[in-house]
């Protein structure tokens, strides 16, 4: 009988997979110590499939996030393209900067049109000063010779004065002829009609030389205005010359800077084409890079979507293992409990830590933030602690580390939108508490340990 209650007991211990002397019953020991290797192995199929799929969520979480980078810098290189190159919606360009270069070419075009016309102004301003130039020296000689026509007028006068003093002088001579042929009687008689006639011809002269007298006295004025009128007229022509000549160098100054901006823009021009070939071709690569960056994109999209399937499916396997380590043949021991909580406070810290490092960069990195793909995510929902004292606090995990994870989705946005103040707020937040979380699993750890 004793011995039958003994196999019994050993029976009942094999099958709660507790440590018993087996010695005596080499059948149910092979069977424990098969179970025994089983149930080590369930344990070691378990852990792997956990990291595998912890691996898995991981890998999918930045194939997600490089996508999503890929597609941003593709849709951001074809803003840059419609912006710099002016594409419209429908991909149509506007070929801004080939009209901006053909704009410099007609500016050039124009320039030139205008130094020609500068430079034929200053031809015409060239001869406009050598014909004033030659005015001027004719002016002068003018003015010359009127200076020897008053010399000439002057001694005229003084001839004219000469004849009337002479004339006069003839006229008392004759005067006093008539009175000697008079007081001579007879024989005077021819004598003083000679007299009279001498008289009578030099009153004529005294009146010719009196008329000739005013001629040239008004010759004389006359010819001093006109002195002075070529005097003022060289002088109106020498200022004229000098701001003929003014002008001229302005001209010809205005005329070598033109020449140096026409060749500016000739050299602009030149190279504007340059540009405008150059910036063609820069388009039509930047729409090619655009589209293999998209087409990248969408490939990688696709690649990944079988990821999701096998992160599924592990997911799933591991929480059927989960489920049958509720059995006492798979059940885990304390030791690999307390590890796999362990593991998650580790998880837990690391997340903590890439939010702050994302919102200190102010650069969105992958962050889980599906609470059931996370470290203890795939832990937390295939496992079903057996210890009464561990399920309230288990069962309370669940909405605190959802909130938990929804601080990183609130950073991300308020990254997005550039707000930084509040990212950092958040992040404070998360930090303070993640403060709850640690120490729910730091009693769950004592507790487990404990018993």
């Amino acid at each position: 009988m004793a011995i039958g209650n003994k196999k019994e007991l050993l029976t009942k211990a094999v099958s709660e997979m507790r440590e018993a002397d087996y010695s005596k019953d080499p059948a149910l020991n092979g069977i424990y110590q098969r179970l025994s290797k089983g149930r080590a192995q369930f344990a070691e199929v378990l852990d792997k499939n956990l990291k595998a799929v912890m691996q898995i969520s991981s890998l999918d979480l930045v194939l997600q996030h490089q996508t999503e980078q890929i597609m941003d810098i593709s849709q951001s290189v074809e803003k840059a393209t419609q912006t710099i190159f002016g594409t419209d919606t429908a991909g149509m360009s506007n070929n801004q900067h080939e009209e901006l270069a053909n704009t410099i070419i007609e500016v050039s075009d124009q320039t030139k049109e205008v130094y020609q016309k500068i430079e034929a102004g200053q031809g015409e301003l060239t001869l406009i000063k050598e014909l004033s130039d030659q005015t001027i020296q004719i002016s002068g000689q003018l003015e010359e010779n009127m200076d020897g026509l008053l010399k000439v007028i002057n001694r005229m006068g003084d001839v004219i004065a000469g004849i009337n003093t002479i004339s006069m002088q003839t006229n008392l001579l004759a005067l006093n002829a008539s009175v000697e042929a008079a007081r001579a009687g007879t024989a005077g008689k021819g004598f003083a009609v000679v007299a009279d006639e001498i008289r009578s011809l030099a009153e004529e002269t005294q009146k010719l030389t009196g008329n000739m007298g005013d001629f040239v006295e008004n010759i004389k004025k006359a010819s001093q205005e006109s002195a002075q009128s070529a005097t003022n007229t060289a002088n109106a022509l020498g200022a004229m010359t000098d701001k003929i000549r003014n002008v001229w160098e302005l001209n010809d100054e205005s005329q070598q800077n033109l020449s140096n901006v026409n060749e500016s823009i000739s050299s602009i021009a030149t190279v504007s084409e340059e540009i405008s070939h150059s910036m063609s071709q820069m388009e039509n690569q930047l729409k090619d890079s655009t589209n293999f960056m998209r087409q990248v994109g969408l490939d990688l999209k696709e690649a990944t979507e079988p990821v999701v399937g096998i992160e599924q499916t592990i997911d799933e396997a591991v929480r059927e293992m989960g489920s049958m380590a509720e059995d006492a043949f798979y059940h885990l021991k304390n030791e690999e409990f307390c590890q796999y909580v362990s593991n998650a406070v580790t998880a837990h810290n690391t997340w903590l830590n890439n939010l702050k490092k994302m919102v200190q960069n102010q650069a969105v990195i992958p962050l889980q933030l599906n609470s059931s793909k996370c470290g203890f995510g795939h832990f937390y929902y295939a496992m079903t602690p057996s210890i009464p004292e561990i399920l309230p606090i288990w069962k309370g995990l669940e909405e605190k580390h959802r909130r938990f994870h929804k601080y990183g989705a609130d950073a991300i946005s308020a990254l997005n939108t550039r707000d930084y103040a509040r990212a950092n707020q958040i992040c404070k937040e998360a930090e303070i508490y993640s403060k709850e979380l640690i120490a729910d699993l730091n009693s769950i750890l004592r507790i487990a340990q404990n018993n």
